[in-house]
């Protein structure tokens, strides 16, 4: 099986989930946890993840209405960020699929601010030659306007005369079209629920656990996938 694009999550998989990082970090300082975990899934929140509001409008604005006044926003908002953890098995996987002429796509339903302090702080970028994020498109996962998004970030030429539309699925020929270019991405994410649209594409989705990479190169053996590990 020819793979020509590997497609992968941010949180979870080439990093690891802060969630767990976020809630010990809050509770350390005596922060309700589950308040604040609850505004980082709000719908504000997912507003922010598809960049329908900015930074600002969520940490500045959002977020001190909602919180006890003696909470501090920064101290809340460091702690969220610093919770990612890269996984080297997979930062190495990347290297070698590129090596073997096989281009990474990174792809995340995270903030945009969140982003960019990761890059800064292991410039996980340049890793990537061609990146997927739901700030980017209005939609995040498991949306399968997402999934189209990415496989035309994927193949720019290939889809150029089709148009998305959110909440209209692509049918027909252009599904068609998408389908057949499916194959050749294989999908790395840590959700089933989040993975489970791109398998109406025909891509190759794996889910990846931290500390497992062995059942990833086992994914790639049975399937007959062309990389070498």
């Amino acid at each position: 099986m020819t793979i020509k694009f590997i497609a992968i999550d941010l949180g979870g998989v080439l990093f690891s989930e802060g969630k767990a990082f976020a809630r010990k970090g809050w509770s350390l300082e005596g922060y309700d946890v589950d308040l604040l975990h609850s505004l980082m899934v709000s719908p504000p929140s997912m507003d922010l993840r598809k960049g329908i509001i900015n930074d600002h409008q969520f940490w500045n604005e959002f977020l001190p209405t909602k919180i006890p006044p003696h909470y501090d926003v920064n101290k809340i908002k460091s702690i969220y960020y610093d919770g990612y953890l890269l996984d080297q098995d997979i930062a190495n996987f990347i290297e070698k699929c590129k090596q073997q002429g096989i281009q990474a796509v990174a792809f995340s339903g995270n903030i945009p601010s969140r982003v960019e302090y990761l890059d800064n702080k292991y410039s996980f970028r340049k890793l990537f030659d061609k990146e997927c994020y739901s700030y980017d498109h209005q939609a995040t996962k498991p949306d399968v306007y997402f999934v189209e998004a990415l496989i035309k970030v994927c193949y720019p030429k290939e889809t150029e005369s089709i148009k998305l539309s959110h909440g209209k699925p692509l049918e027909g020929d252009n599904l068609k079209t998408f389908s057949e270019l499916g194959p050749s991405i294989l999908y790395l994410d840590d959700n089933p629920k989040d993975s489970k649209p791109a398998l109406n594409y025909n891509i190759q989705v794996f889910n990846y656990q931290r500390g497992k990479f062995d059942e990833l190169s086992k994914f790639i053996t049975e399937k007959g996938i062309n990389i070498k590990l």
